[in-house]
């Protein structure tokens, strides 16, 4: 049978093959052989790629500080190039020093080993590097190591604070350790412990005053605002008042405000210790992929870029840095893997265990507690069958900007991310939000007592996790709730309330001159 015009056997080899064309030779990739240096035999598959240990090691430390480097050469951080031509080169020397965000997750045990090893932060004592021996020049003089411990809000988790202590205190790199806890968003004492501990005296009568919170009623769906006692405020303990937190909101709702909670406290510490100019957060490819579509589902689209990026610049010169966000979880377990560290990194957060357990139905369903759990478990199997998902959503999220201007938008009291326009009323056109009825009765709290309501100064998605479910109002009792102080902070900061005279005084009264 032939394919073409010309008789078997008459026509030229040209002929022949443009009638019928031969088939394209493939390339045969051989899978036990590195498809980087082509030599040495491969032992692990990465994204559909071999490599053997050395070249693993190489990639792994590329992609690092593709993300690391540019934001530290660059004067404006949140524009640089993530495909900088000089991203291998070695950024010169801060003039602050570093604060490390440690979870016990793989990804932010890579980042600090990484970080070690290359000799990036230094010891604080000012030594001199001599660079004939190879010796390089730290990038940070010295480095802070912090650790926020949830075990008190969760149910059956660990308490794993005086081990990690123990672990990097052993490291024996000349780190600074701040241990915290969850509950501490509550504690009127944390900035003097804080400055205590990073060597700033405080003298007697200059310790700022912030025991005095608020409370909020959360049947009300304008959120009223009330004032804490200060009785209240020091007879409770901080971890009662996060548990009665956790307990008047819905299951969903919940690892949300944690995730609020961690960001403001890591915050709270690098405004609080002198000389903080970085904080290094060491979340995975996996894990942003992981918020990208929990926020996008949660409403929170409208900040989500500046939540996202890989290098951002707070209003108070503070610059946060993500320099994991090109590697995989599963390559930073490898690395752990290799590096003797597998036994110590717990990369199960376990937000859903924090407070009461939700209810069944009937039908045996419910229980199932937020979003971002569920979006986490959907990510990780379909990565066994399809090995792009996580870098194809990343890719994705890239290429969203935020419409707004990050610096002039007023910022969410609890996020402390700019607010989308309209959020309450489209809040109010999309949900039912006020329903009396015999299972939600209405607030007992007088309007004349309540300060100003929480709800229009709200973003969208703080909005939603701050509005109970029917089964959390039947269950709670009708009592307003405490909240953390740096929600009572942002509010005050919002309404350009005035400042007392006594705490004016305490921040301008190194300033002043003394009278003889």
């Amino acid at each position: 049978m032939s394919c073409g015009n010309n008789p078997d056997g008459q026509g030229t080899a040209e002929e022949e093959q443009v009638a019928m064309p031969r088939r394209k030779q493939v390339r045969r990739v051989d899978r036990n052989t590195c498809q980087r240096c082509k030599m040495s035999r491969s032992m692990y598959v990465i994204r559909s790629v071999t490599y053997c240990r050395p070249c693993f090691e190489t990639a792994l430390y590329g992609r690092f500080i593709k993300l690391l480097h540019p934001p530290l050469k660059s004067t404006h951080p949140s524009s640089s190039s993530r495909n900088a031509v000089s991203h291998a080169v070695r950024p010169p020397s801060q003039s602050g020093d570093v604060l490390i965000a440690l979870s016990s997750g793989a990804g932010s045990t890579v980042m600090l080993d990484q970080l070690l090893s290359r000799s990036y932060v230094g010891r604080g004592d000012g030594a001199s590097t001599d660079k004939t021996r190879g010796e390089k020049e730290p990038v940070w003089g010295k480095g802070w190591v912090v650790y926020v411990e949830f075990a008190g809000a969760l149910e059956g988790v660990e308490d794993r604070l005086d081990e990690i202590k123990g672990w990097v205190e052993g490291l024996n790199k000349g780190l600074g350790w701040v241990g915290i806890r969850a509950e501490d968003v509550f504690d009127g004492d944390l900035k003097d412990r804080l400055r205590r501990l990073a060597g700033v005296v405080t003298e007697d009568g200059k310790q700022e005053d912030i025991r005095r919170g608020i409370a909020v009623d959360l049947k009300d769906p304008e959120l009223p605002l009330f004032p804490l006692p200060s009785s209240s405020a020091s007879s409770a303990k901080p971890l009662d008042h996060l548990r009665s937190l956790l307990a008047s909101l819905p299951p969903p709702s919940r690892p949300a405000l944690l995730s609020n909670i961690l960001s403001s406290l890591l915050t709270f510490v690098s405004q609080t210790i002198p000389n903080i100019s970085h904080l290094l957060l060491g979340e995975t490819s996996t894990r942003q992929a992981q918020r990208l579509i929990s926020g996008t589902a949660s409403g929170r689209g409208w900040s989500l870029p500046l939540d996202l990026a890989s290098a951002r610049k707070d209003d108070g010169g503070l610059v946060r840095l993500k320099p994991m966000k090109d590697i995989s979880v599963k390559e930073a377990a490898v690395y752990c893997r290799l590096k003797g560290l597998d036994g110590f990194t717990r990369n199960d957060r376990r937000w859903d265990a924090a407070g009461p357990a939700g209810k069944r139905d009937a039908r045996g369903k419910g229980g199932v507690t937020s979003l971002e759990m569920l979006t986490e478990q959907f990510i990780a199997g379909l990565s066994v069958s399809h090995p792009s998902t996580v870098s194809t959503i990343n890719r994705t999220g890239d290429k969203l900007v935020f419409p707004g201007q990050a610096n002039d938008s007023p910022t969410c009291p609890v996020c402390q991310l700019p607010v989308d326009p309209s959020a309450l009323e489209w809040k109010s056109r999309s949900a039912l939000t006020s329903l009396l009825t015999k299972t939600n009765p209405p607030s007992l709290s007088d309007p004349k007592d309540s300060s100003t309501p929480l709800a229009p100064l709200l973003c969208y998605a703080c909005l939603t996790t701050f509005t109970p479910s029917t089964v959390a109002s039947r269950t709670n009792k009708n009592e307003p709730v405490p909240l953390p102080f740096w929600i009572a902070e942002n509010v005050a900061r919002r309404h350009g309330r005035p400042v007392e005279r006594s705490q004016m005084k305490n921040t301008i009264n190194a300033f002043l001159i003394q009278d003889e």
